[in-house]
């Protein structure tokens, strides 16, 4: 039910931001309000300032007010490199590696050079509307990090869906899948005890 609501809904856009609007489109309901918040969080950043460049790659902090105890507010800096040869961004937050989707620093500094929509590469797959209806493996091998635990995520979350729709139509094909899913669990199990 949450996938056909996602699918067919459109969502109130908070901000006149063109990365909000750009993902309503793109993200599930409960993707998209968490990143929504991100993006009325660009408000409360100000004052991004580039601070080095080394060859294509430029440094920026940005300054973001957020509130500690209270009504009390504190000015937190952010540092972002951004590699404008390959629209690559990283923040120190370390958001999109924990979440899978920007952070308001990293937006607050491609806003800054100009750049109108979230580079394709920061827009993961699994959060996407449509993502059961994607092909298995539409991944493009020139934009993909193999050693990276979010690739790893996708590519067996992708595997693994087929297995629970075929696992969940019968109830010999229900056996079987939870058979196999508890004999893989265990086969880590040991191997984690192994390493330890």
């Amino acid at each position: 039910m949450a996938d056909l609501e996602s699918t067919n809904s459109s969502y109130e856009l908070k901000t006149r931001c063109n990365f909000e609007a750009q993902l309503s489109k793109v993200y599930t309901k409960e993707i998209f309000r968490k990143f929504q918040s991100e993006v009325e969080g660009m408000y409360s950043c100000f004052n991004t300032k580039q601070v080095r460049v080394n060859g294509q790659i430029a440094t920026y902090i940005v300054k973001e007010r957020v509130e500690v105890a209270g009504s009390e507010k504190e000015v937190r800096h952010f540092e972002v490199l951004y590699d404008t040869s390959q629209a690559d961004i990283r923040c120190i937050c370390s958001l999109f590696n924990y979440k899978g989707y920007l952070c308001r620093h990293a937006m607050n500094v491609l806003n800054y050079n100009g750049v109108e929509e979230v580079p394709s590469r920061y827009i993961l797959p699994r959060w996407g509307k449509d993502y059961k209806r994607r092909g298995l493996l539409d991944l493009n091998p020139g934009n993909i990090d193999v050693n990276n635990p979010i690739y790893w995520h996708n590519l067996l979350y992708r595997f693994a869906i087929p297995v629970v729709e075929v696992g969940a139509q019968s109830s010999d094909h229900y056996k079987i899948a939870l058979q196999e899913l508890e004999e893989l669990l265990k086969k880590f199990n040991l191997a984690e005890d192994n390493l330890v």
